[in-house]
């Protein structure tokens, strides 16, 4: 993970320890909520992902989880994920459906929150294209926010926005 990631993650409170500035990229398994099976972080579907951090019985991670549905129906070509933390898979599968997340739902494997030095709040959404982070948000973000960092009202959805960064909540 490179320098600029780092103060992105670090700007809306997460440390990121060392293991994530190596070259190599530690592999994330993710356990799905909603089935048996395990996927990498690294393969989720789509070049823009919105990753969202949620916990059991967080209120900001309901509205967020609004949020991105309303991000996705605006710009098709985003991919939200919701990532489970402080509790066991049956407590963050019951999260998960309380809030009525129609996305893919996994629970944040745990060398991965190590790894960002842990989670101090949720939410906290990532926007990630082709993998690399490109901005980070602690607490609730509105869909505005967010497509205006993906610039996904413009003629070119893939293009890159500017770095900015908002803290809400």
């Amino acid at each position: 993970m490179n320098r600029v990631i780092r103060l992105l993650l670090l700007s809306v409170g997460i440390s990121v320890f060392p293991a994530l500035a190596a070259p190599q990229q530690a592999e994330y398994l993710l356990q799905d909520l909603r089935g048996q099976h395990h996927t990498s972080l690294a393969t989720l579907p789509g070049n823009t992902v919105a990753v969202m951090f949620f916990k059991p019985d967080c209120p900001w991670c309901h509205k967020q989880a609004k949020a991105l549905d309303k991000l996705h129906q605006q710009c098709a070509f985003i991919h939200p994920v919701a990532l489970g933390v402080n509790g066991n898979k049956l407590a963050l599968k019951k999260a998960l459906f309380n809030l009525q997340f129609p996305y893919p739902g996994y629970m944040a494997p745990r060398n991965l929150i190590a790894d960002l030095g842990g989670i101090p709040a949720t939410p906290i959404t990532l926007l990630l294209q082709q993998g690399n982070v490109i901005a980070a948000f602690r607490g609730f973000t509105p869909a505005e926010t967010l497509a205006e960092q993906l610039a996904c009202n413009h003629e070119h959805p893939g293009a890159l926005p500017r770095q900015h960064h908002q803290h809400h909540g």
